[in-house]
């Protein structure tokens, strides 16, 4: 039960950080962002449109711990991230290009 309540109130910490950070005077663009296959096994492919040019990414579990990974280029805005040796759950992908501006997280699981 202490683990679900420590899973759920970084999930909306998380959820308020991104809210905070999407607001205020300035103007922040939108990209969509796709991750898939959601559930994933070995890797997954980040996928977005091409107004993001320095795109870098952050993986996070679910508690919170960064997660070292190596994104494989593979053109037209697509990267594949291999996630063979994590162990499952829940993992927080974060997508950021300062020049643009732009900074989401995406959830998927791990199977």
């Amino acid at each position: 039960m202490r683990n679900k309540l420590i899973i759920l109130s970084f999930a909306i910490a998380l959820s308020f950080t991104a809210l905070a950070q999407n607001t205020g005077n300035d103007l922040r663009q939108e990209a969509k962002i796709s991750v898939y296959p959601n559930p994933a096994v070995e890797y997954i492919v980040v996928e977005f449109d091409s107004s993001l040019k320095n795109a870098t990414f952050e993986l996070n579990s679910m508690i919170g711990n960064k997660m070292t990974i190596q994104p494989e280029e593979l053109g037209n805005g697509k990267y594949r991230i291999s996630i063979k040796d994590f162990a499952t759950g829940y993992y927080f992908l974060i997508v950021q290009d300062k020049a643009a501006r732009v900074k989401q997280a995406v959830r998927f699981l791990k199977n």
